[in-house]
């Protein structure tokens, strides 16, 4: 029988274990040297202006998103004349006397109707964080002569609210009446009645 030849096989694994060694000392210098590699991007100035407007409109969006309007509808179903009164967080009420606060407010009281049956409506475009407060007012008879009831409607970004309906007693003296207290959060813009 004859003897094997060692040496083929002692030279192949001393070869494989060269090249490994080698491999993985490429390996560890690449990854400590790429640091100091200089940036090799494309990117001029014009690019890269571009890229930051685009991420800027970006989260402007996403901030618009958080943002909410408010509509204020409501109605009553006599000849009377009822009025709506709307008071934003800053303390600025709106109403026919007072319909919008230009430079102030982009909020704006829209429709005032003097002849029942009818529906006041106020428009806020966006509102801000606070406490609204809605009121209605028995401003004049107009021959009913008893008490009117007004329902009253809150639209906005995420559906529909619908207010506690409201009896009014007289309008000599003038009845008001607090409808509700809408809540607008800071953190998302959610509306939601005041408990």
């Amino acid at each position: 029988m004859k003897a094997r030849s060692r040496a083929l096989n002692i030279f192949s694994m001393s070869a494989l274990d060269l090249f490994a060694s080698a491999l993985g000392a490429f390996i560890l210098l690449a990854v400590i040297a790429l640091p100091f590699f200089a940036n090799t991007a494309q990117l001029d100035d014009a690019s890269l202006l571009g890229q930051i407007t685009q991420a800027r409109e970006e989260l402007a969006q996403a901030e618009a998103a958080k943002a909410n309007f408010m509509v204020v509808i409501m109605s009553w179903s006599t000849t009377d004349d009822v009025d709506l009164h709307v008071t934003d967080p800053t303390g600025r009420e709106f109403s026919h006397r007072q319909e919008e606060y230009p430079g102030l407010s982009e909020a704006k009281f829209e429709e005032d109707v003097t002849n029942g049956p009818g529906n006041e409506i106020w428009v806020h475009p966006k509102v801000t964080s606070g406490e609204y407060v809605v009121e209605y007012v028995y401003y004049t008879d107009r021959g009913s002569r008893g008490p009117v009831r007004v329902r009253g409607t809150v639209l906005h970004r995420d559906g529909r609210i619908a207010l506690p309906e409201v009896t009014l007693r007289s309008a000599s003296p003038r009845d008001r009446r607090r409808a509700a207290v809408l809540r607008v959060a800071a953190d998302n813009g959610r509306i939601q009645v005041a408990g």
